[in-house]
């Protein structure tokens, strides 16, 4: 890998480890102010949405693992896609999801930040009528 791509890598773990150890700080320092996500609901989201849902009592979470990561870095917009799940619990309920993802960064200041983020959860295949 280049430095660019290293250091895009970075920023994107940077921001895994910040959802882990729900750190609003350096969500805050790592998302762009024009950030944008288009949830898994189908929701369009901008960073104090998700700085909000990640402080106290909101989303923990205990899982975030990537499988399949693409990296690619064209001038400043760094794009990464990959197989992700999810998991952790909200309100006390638990969850588990595993995605598709589309992650954007955009190099501003030297620095990488988090512009975009779009996620399709993968349904398990349901037998068909009759099977199973």
């Amino acid at each position: 890998m280049d430095a660019d791509r290293d250091s895009l890598l970075a920023a994107f773990m940077a921001v895994r480890d910040a959802l882990l150890a729900g750190d609003t700080e350096a969500l805050r320092a790592l998302y762009a102010e024009d950030f944008r996500s288009h949830s898994l609901r189908g929701e369009v989201e901008g960073r104090e949405a998700v700085l909000e849902a990640f402080g106290p009592d909101g989303v923990r979470l205990d899982i975030f693992e990537v499988e399949d990561l693409a990296v690619e870095v064209l001038g400043d917009v760094g794009i990464l896609t990959g197989l992700g799940s999810i998991g952790g619990r909200f309100d006390r309920t638990e969850f588990r999801h595993r995605v598709r993802f589309v992650d954007i960064f955009l190099r501003r200041d030297g620095r990488w930040r988090y512009l975009f983020s779009q996620s399709t959860e993968i349904v398990p295949d349901r037998p068909a009528r009759g099977e199973g």
